[in-house]
């Protein structure tokens, strides 16, 4: 029986690998596995809206399963966004297509005071509802991953109301108003906290915290803006056999140690054998460039490959990109890719 009930005959390689215990081969999934570069979801975001795909259970829920219908991932996500929090907490988030934006964004150190204390269930019932649906059509046959943002990537787009190259206002506000940051940040962790948890008790197997935009501080403010409450939400969230992994993108392992997670998801930018001698006992996900899958299929394979290799014998290791899969990707290379990774053999030929 899994920690939610669910009777399976088999372990699952990506949970087992999360805790560096036996498995039968590596697991691999994909950041955005479920999107735009599948012709299936294209049909039906036809039919709905970006937020009405996250909010409608059904529909997340078939979103979710459809990338393990085409390429047998060994994990599923649920399908949602990670700003779909801020409404929940009194900003307004529109979705008009060329990105996210906030008709309400925090602006003085007093806009922080308005925001709203989250009560999961009554505020994205949907969502929770959408993980049970999709734990009920697995059947136990894979793990359902549920997943947030990391308090400072929600304080970017608090702030700056829509998407950055640099996040320059937002971390202006950060120097700016310091007291009035931590309390920002102290209450996007609490609502965090209490999303991940809820969506552990509605049946997710593990969570991911996305801090998407942590690579834009330095060392010293990751130790002040990032790290205290990446920590924090990993402490509150850890239930046996649920693991917690965290994806700071752009930030070296290094800065990672003491954070507590029992998997770091590294983009391409590092080295993933390296990572692990640095993060160690934790383990590590990642982390072919999605670029890679635009290009050559015989390439990516071979970068594969070379990931496969250089991590081989490692456990605490789980395959995946080194951030979401690219709008243009053929869907066939994402198939080749999940192949080579369930096929490899050590020495296999790149």
């Amino acid at each position: 029986m899994t920690a939610h009930g669910t009777s399976v005959t088999t372990s699952w390689p990506f949970i087992e690998a999360c805790f560096g215990r036996p498995h039968d081969r590596i697991p691999v999934w994909m950041m955005r596995q479920a999107g735009r570069f599948l012709p299936e979801y294209r049909a039906l975001r036809q039919k709905h809206s970006f937020l009405d795909m996250c909010l409608v259970p059904d529909v997340a829920a078939e979103i979710t399963l459809q990338p393990l219908r085409r390429f047998g991932m060994d994990a599923a996500i649920i399908f949602s966004d990670i700003l779909i929090l801020l409404p929940a907490l009194g900003l307004e988030v529109r979705f008009p297509g060329g990105g996210p934006e906030l008709t309400n964004p925090i602006q003085a150190a007093g806009d922080v005071d308005r925001l709203s204390e989250l009560v999961p269930e009554s505020a994205l019932p949907q969502v929770y509802e959408a993980i049970r649906q999709t734990v009920a059509r697995l059947e136990g046959e894979r793990p359902l991953i549920g997943f947030c943002g990391a308090p400072f990537t929600l304080a970017c787009y608090a702030i700056e109301g829509k998407g950055s190259k640099d996040w320059a206002y937002a971390k202006a506000f950060l120097y700016r108003e310091p007291a009035a940051a931590r309390r920002l940040l102290e209450r996007l962790a609490d609502a965090a906290i209490a999303h991940l948890n809820a969506q552990i008790a509605a049946g997710a197997a593990a969570v991911q915290i996305f801090d998407s935009w942590a690579g834009v501080l330095s060392r010293r403010d990751f130790e002040l803006f990032g790290k205290p409450y990446l920590a924090r939400m990993v402490a509150a969230v850890q239930k046996p056999g649920v693991p917690v992994i965290v994806f700071a993108r752009g930030v070296p392992p290094a800065w990672l140690d003491g954070i507590g997670a029992e998997l770091y998801s590294l983009d391409w930018r590092t080295d993933l054998a390296e990572a692990h001698e640095l993060l160690a006992p934790a383990g590590v996900q990642g982390n072919l460039d999605p670029a890679f899958l635009l290009g050559p299929r015989d390439r990516a394979l071979k970068e594969t490959g070379r990931i496969l290799e250089q991590m081989y014998g490692i456990d605490r290791f789980v395959f995946n990109l080194g951030h979401g899969v690219l709008p243009r990707t053929d869907p066939d290379t994402v198939k080749a890719v999940v192949d080579r990774v369930h096929e490899w053999t050590p020495g296999q030929s790149l």
